[in-house]
């Protein structure tokens, strides 16, 4: 159960990026849509504040006495008060670019009517004093009675739309109503207003879902290639592993004692190191062919039968010896062993496993060192600790190496050749038997890896 969760977990942190990249994406749209509602809204406030704002400062600024002495026809336009009302208002349009009309109106019964307005009598959108304004609405009748400042619109008149923002001049020593103030915006600056608020939003969240769309199309294709690769290499290590084994057989029945009495000592050092450096490509492509299993997101199939890891380990000393005799280096057994390791798992990939924990111990171990193999039984566990005295790890660097592709900066100088691989391979073999391999190491003293693997009477059921 301990395993399947585990490779459980495994298999859903594989798809938590495009999963949180999808909400994060959903979250930026939705924020965008909502900013944007937002921005249209108030854009859509400010527009119809300031312009009854500019409405109200207007107003307040006339003179109500010289707004009373007009009679409402043309012999307005003769008199002083008719003058200074028109140059006031049309100042005030000419300070404010994006109004198009400024007005009064006045009321003679029930009708509405144009008192003074910012034009010049030139323009054909001119209103002579007196013209009846006969789209005045109802609103605008009423606001007479009631003194109301309202905004009225968009509407149409005259062939436009208008946004309109209508304040009463009051005599406050009457409380009547002598005119209505009225300052018109053209609808298309209203709306390009409210449509430029709302679009800021919407291109704020343009550029991190941009982003993330284009980092998502890059993974993709990055994922492509790399399934490409690890065909290719998958393929590519299965047609030179048969080769390599067959070569690799030759030379061991060619260099074993006394097979071959015709082989000079000469060619015998010759078939030693081709038999050293064949083993050690095969080596390299086994890392290769593991990897291309584990990176293509799938655990490796293990068979489920009860194991004696003495005996795997046994034989896994069998198969260095001769590349530790080469090596001058001694693999041990140290202590006491029992005859009996009991655990839960693949042959195969056990022997893999400490087959690559043990290479690289006689690899970077010098000349006349010895390699030991220690057990102890902890809990319920079974623990082996295989011990160098070689070059050791870097502390900085000890996590690096489980981690994959990754060789530590003194390997790399006292041996040339290696993937990184093994070791990392070595862990997640280990770690999908339920076990867990960690690493103590000292540069310059040696290393110290640890594997341990559940008993198997308390063994995970493995894959």
């Amino acid at each position: 159960m301990k395993l399947s969760l585990r490779h459980h977990a495994a298999n859903l942190l594989l798809y938590k990026p495009k999963r949180f990249t999808t909400v994060v994406m959903l979250l930026i749209v939705f924020a965008g849509g909502l900013g944007s509602l937002f921005a249209g809204i108030t854009a859509r406030t400010l527009t119809r504040d300031s312009l009854m704002s500019r409405a109200v400062t207007t107003a307040d600024a006339l003179n109500v006495k010289e707004i009373e002495s007009l009679k409402g026809s043309d012999m307005d336009v003769k008199s002083v008060a008719y003058q200074d009302i028109k140059h006031r208002l049309s100042q005030i349009k000419s300070d404010n670019p994006d109004l198009r009309f400024v007005y009064l109106l006045g009321n003679r019964g029930s009708d509405i009517y144009f008192m003074v307005d910012s034009e010049s009598p030139a323009s054909n959108l001119y209103s002579a004093p007196g013209e009846a304004y006969p789209e005045a609405s109802g609103e605008i009748k009423g606001s007479f009675v009631v003194s109301k400042a309202f905004i009225e619109g968009p509407l149409s008149s005259n062939g436009r739309e208008w946004l309109s923002a209508l304040v009463p001049v009051v005599d406050n020593s009457t409380g009547n109503t002598v005119a209505l103030l009225g300052i018109d915006l053209p609808v298309y600056g209203y709306y390009r207003q409210i449509f430029i608020y709302s679009l800021i939003p919407l291109l704020l969240a343009a550029i991190p879902f941009a982003g993330l769309l284009r980092d998502r199309e890059l993974q993709r294709k990055e994922q492509e290639i790399s399934q490409l690769k690890t065909q290719f290499v998958s393929v590519a290590s299965h047609e030179l592993r048969s080769p390599l084994a067959g070569v690799l057989w030759a030379t061991q029945t060619l260099i074993k004692p006394g097979s071959n009495k015709n082989i000079t000592e000469e060619q015998h050092g010759l078939l030693v190191d081709v038999y050293s450096s064949t083993a050690l490509s095969l080596a390299t492509v086994n890392e290769i062919l593991d990897f291309s299993i584990f990176d293509r997101n799938n655990a490796m199939k293990l068979q489920h039968e009860r194991i004696n890891l003495f005996t795997v380990l046994k034989e896994v000393e069998k198969i260095l010896k001769l590349s530790a005799k080469e090596a001058d280096v001694q693999i041990k057994f140290a202590d006491k062993w029992p005859e009996t390791i009991e655990v839960s798992g693949d042959v195969a990939a056990l022997k893999r496993a400490f087959t690559n924990i043990i290479t690289n111990a006689v690899k970077y171990s010098p000349a006349g060192k010895k390699i030991e193999l220690v057990y102890s039984s902890e809990h319920d566990e079974h623990v082996i600790a295989v011990r160098d005295h070689g070059i050791g790890i870097p502390r900085t660097e000890q996590k690096r190496v489980l981690e994959g592709y990754y060789r530590a900066t003194n390997a790399t100088k006292f041996q040339t050749r290696g993937t990184g691989l093994g070791l990392w391979i070595t862990r997640l073999i280990i770690e999908q038997h339920g076990g867990r391999l960690w690493i103590k190491s000292k540069e310059g003293e040696g290393t110290i890896v640890f594997a341990a693997l559940p008993k198997f009477e308390i063994s995970p059921k493995l894959p």
